[in-house]
């Protein structure tokens, strides 16, 4: 497995590795090779600088990019991967919506020698040897992050239990799965703290919203909620709009609602600064864009690259919010 750094000390978003020469030394064997991206709609925030960042940094180097959307529609992401794979491209890459639904799709192209490389989440079990390399964040140390900041922003305030809700993205992939295993598992070494609901946002900031909207107004005979967990800062930003609309303290200072997220957007460094928002984490999108264009060029000039390649990622609370801020404003 490699791990390739992203936020460097500076939190500036450049890879501390060999790997960005190793692809710049082989540009003008890649010029001219043809890569589908099967991908999240610009509609999302986060897909959209995402979705740039790789095209952008593709083409840099001549590859011919085709890019085909789905914004989170499983139907539609089967039919433009089965349009990716009928075109024959040098190089096919996917961020899965709903993984299991892929594992036919990729089991055909690997038939017709297509290559296809899964990108920020990983491939279904079965799928496992049918696609080239995965390409993904730490999702695990995601969901990691979170929980840690729920807790040290509980006991900050000296709430020795709590509720706690957290509020997915799409379940149906790797990408929630293992942040949510990870976070679960954090929230294990204390016991006290309660995770009462788990639900799926979508990665849809108004479904989100009245998702807590409901839970708060559910839990407001039950103790309340103490903590929320929004899986993008942009979904943790709709999670304090509601808390607002209900009239919910937040943050630290008035021993109120502690909300973290992750996905690093400038909305949740906003909050993080203003105290709104206890904290997140990195994967920004155009860093993890960058990650992705590396290793993908690597592969197009004939490189043998690791089976599973994670991007690390860091904790960013109001204690180093000012090394992250930049890198993390992009979206």
């Amino acid at each position: 497995m490699a791990v390739i750094t992203m936020f460097g000390l500076a939190g500036c978003g450049s890879s501390s590795s060999g790997s960005t020469k190793s692809a710049a030394g082989g540009a003008s064997s890649v010029a001219g090779k043809q890569v589908t991206l099967v991908h999240c709609g610009d509609v999302n925030p986060w897909c959209a600088v995402y979705n740039k960042t790789i095209i952008k940094g593709l083409q840099a180097k001549g590859v011919k990019v085709t890019y085909l959307q789905d914004p989170f529609d499983v139907s539609l992401e089967i039919q433009n991967l089965q349009s990716a794979i009928a075109s024959h491209p040098n190089l096919i890459l996917v961020s899965p919506t709903d993984d299991d639904s892929l594992v036919p799709s990729l089991q055909q192209a690997k038939a017709q020698n297509v290559p296809v490389i899964i990108d920020n989440s990983r491939p279904a079990a079965a799928a496992v040897n049918d696609v080239s390399a995965t390409i993904d964040a730490d999702q695990s140390s995601l969901g990691t992050y979170a929980a840690q900041n729920i807790v040290e922003g509980l006991k900050a305030e000296g709430r020795t239990s709590g509720n706690i809700i957290a509020i997915t993205g799409a379940d149906a992939t790797a990408t929630s799965g293992d942040r949510m295993t990870a976070f679960k598992a954090e929230l294990a070494k204390y016991p006290s703290y309660k995770l009462v609901e788990v639900k799926n946002g979508n990665w849809d900031p108004a479904l989100t919203g009245k998702i807590a909207s409901q839970l708060f107004a559910q839990y407001q005979s039950k103790g309340g909620i103490q903590a929320a967990y929004g899986m993008a800062d942009y979904m943790a930003n709709a999670v304090i709009q509601s808390a607002q609309q209900a009239g919910l303290p937040l943050g630290v200072a008035k021993k109120g609602l502690i909300v973290t997220g992750s996905n690093c957007f400038k909305v949740g460094i906003d909050n993080i600064q203003s105290g709104k928002q206890f904290g997140t984490a990195t994967q920004a999108p155009d860093a993890e864009g960058q990650f992705v264009v590396q290793w993908a060029l690597k592969f197009l000039q004939g490189d043998k690259i690791p089976k599973t390649n994670l991007n690390k990622e860091y904790r960013v609370t109001d204690k180093n919010v000012a090394q992250y801020a930049a890198a993390c404003s992009k979206a």
